[in-house]
């Protein structure tokens, strides 16, 4: 242990593995409060395949034989294991959950406007999201464990988009006895979804399909505030309709008044299922909710695991043999002395606020200009204006050695190309997105939460797209800036400078498409996107070669970016409803 000790990041590695496992072990005892185990559960539903995730609960229910079962459809763009309330909150009160990823969402293949025309329950050509929730429920009526299972006591809860979905299911299956909905869709019209009023898929809109009986006990939970589902067209049509019970939430909620994030929410969920499961909102204990200290819990977990990641990257580079030689402007900076270090130091400030106030004040101008799409054009602006700056660079150099333009810059690049991509550094960057991976993805499984990753090799390809994205970003902290901090001493000071104006950045830039972060997968890419920015400050710090990170990069950006084209593409054009 002394010997591991002599180094600081020796110690930096082995304070974040404590936080890490003390984190992890408070988030397992609280989760087997709720579950010990949960099953993955795929099958398919109209050319689709289709994901869900099957909870088995903690405790058993001492007053009848078997247990209730709650499936649970989330909101737009979301997936199974992001919002753990209903698993964590109805398992532990003896229910089974199965949360499931309907089509176009999370892991699920398909699209929304999918339409099953095959017999199905007597039926024919009905939307296939209609049925996505009751074919769940035929696969696990299969399984072992529906002997386990309530028949009499199988209900629907739906968030948002997922609210429309359980409104469709519950309205047309009636194993279902209990429908919830939290800021349900119910209705629209056709041009909202792009498609016309004679397609099939209108004529089973929730307004068209539910009544007073169908679907059975009817709860509608509903901020009053709610922008992006209006409580006026949806909540109070699906009352008119059905004479349903209304909540209304008129607080001020923490992520806004769609998410829905509320214990009076969950409460009443609660207390409406087993009021009608159990004749009783008493009769299986006081409701203590623990969901918020969970989702704590993951978020420390998760900055746990990007610390380990950070630790096991500074403390492996010894292994591969990297000579990370600093660059000449640093020497000549060490050599000067007094007033003249200072002018240095002032004029290189001058510069990086220059280059980053206009590197900013160029995606604002083209948001302005463009919107969203102006987000996509300004990276290939500025790779264009950045190697065009890089053929003058050479032109002039050539000029002054009298040599061939075209002859120096192939040596020039030979060369170059030669230096970066050296076995060591790329072995090195493969290693670093190794270890990253292996975290986050062993934390996601062990724990189902967060687990993105692209559904098809169609979408895995696609994500070349946003590829410009991260390389016009990429060579701007490290081609123009980082060679421009010289003045720092401190490799790692010059990490938390450059990845603290990338955050500033990635801020700007999710305020920009904020319209988009409904989609959970979007927001999740820009966050991931943060976190490579400051793990490729690490691996640059170590090697000084560009390759490295455009590695690191290209291979955790295809992971997650892929699930945020399957989410868009799996939704189609309804998203605009939504923003």
């Amino acid at each position: 242990m002394k010997w591991f000790l002599k180094e600081k990041h020796h110690y930096f590695l082995l304070l974040a593995v404590v936080f890490y496992i003390t984190v992890l072990v408070l988030l397992y005892s609280t989760r087997f409060e709720s579950y010990i185990y949960y099953q993955r559960i795929s099958f398919e539903s109209t050319d689709a395949q289709i994901y869900a995730n099957l909870y088995y609960p903690s405790k058993q229910i001492t007053f009848q034989n078997k247990a209730p079962l709650i499936i649970y459809a989330h909101g737009l763009g979301s997936q199974k294991d992001l919002d753990i309330r209903i698993p964590n909150e109805f398992t532990k009160r003896g229910f089974y959950v199965a949360s499931i990823d309907y089509r176009g969402n999370g892991e699920s293949t398909g699209h929304i406007l999918d339409i099953n025309y095959q017999s199905y329950r007597n039926r024919t050509i009905v939307p296939a999201i209609a049925q996505d929730c009751s074919k769940l429920l035929d696969t696990i009526e299969t399984l072992p464990v529906y002997d386990r299972i309530n028949s009499s006591q199988i209900g629907l809860i739906g968030h948002s988009l997922g609210g429309m979905v359980v409104l469709m299911n519950g309205a047309l299956d009636n194993r279902f006895k209990v429908t919830v909905t939290w800021a349900g869709l119910v209705n629209f019209s056709a041009k909202e979804f792009y498609i016309s009023e004679t397609d099939p898929f209108m004529k089973y809109i929730p307004s068209k399909i539910i009544n007073s009986l169908n679907p059975s006990n009817l709860l509608v939970i509903h901020s009053i505030y709610d922008s992006t589902v209006p409580y006026k067209e949806n909540a109070l049509v699906a009352q008119k309709l059905t004479n349903c019970p209304v909540i209304n939430i008129t607080e001020n909620l923490l992520g806004g008044p769609h998410l829905l994030l509320s214990n009076t929410v969950l409460i009443n969920s609660i207390e409406w299922i087993e009021s009608k499961f159990f004749n009783s909102t008493t009769l299986n204990g006081s409701i203590q909710l623990t969901y918020m200290a969970s989702f704590v819990l993951l978020f420390l977990g998760l900055v746990g695991l990007f610390l380990v990641t950070l630790g096991l990257i500074k403390n492996s580079l010894k292994y591969f043999s990297i000579d990370a030689t600093r660059d000449k402007e640093d020497l000549k900076f060490n050599l000067q002395i007094g007033d003249k270090k200072r002018k240095i130091i002032l004029k290189e400030l001058i510069k990086i606020s220059l280059y980053y106030g206009g590197f900013i004040s160029l995606w604002l101008i083209f948001y302005i200009l463009m919107g969203i799409i102006g987000i996509i054009i300004v990276p290939l602006v500025i790779i264009f204006i950045y190697f065009c700056a890089f053929l003058l660079k050479n032109v002039i150099i050539a000029e002054e050695r009298s040599q061939k333009v075209i002859t120096y810059i192939k040596l020039h690049l030979k060369d170059e190309i030669k230096s970066q991509f050296h076995k060591n550094v790329i072995l090195f960057s493969f290693f670093s997105v190794l270890i990253f991976l292996s975290l986050y993805i062993s934390f996601s499984l062990l724990y189902p939460f967060a687990f993105f990753s692209p559904v098809n090799l169609i979408d895995f390809i696609l994500t070349y797209s946003i590829y410009p994205f991260y390389l016009a970003i990429e060579l701007f902290y490290r081609k123009i800036i980082y060679p421009r901090l010289h003045f720092i001493k401190s490799d790692s000071n010059k990490m938390m400078l450059t990845s603290s104006m990338a955050i500033i950045h990635v801020a700007i830039l999710m305020s920009f498409s904020f319209q988009l972060l409904i989609i959970n997968s979007v927001l999740v890419t820009y966050l991931i996107f943060l976190a490579v920015i400051i793990m490729n400050s690490l691996i640059y710090e170590k090697t000084r070669k560009f390759s490295s990170v455009l590695i690191s990069s290209f291979i955790i950006i295809q992971v997650f970016f892929g699930s945020a084209i399957s989410s868009i593409l799996g939704i189609g054009s309804i998203i605009h409803i939504f923003i």
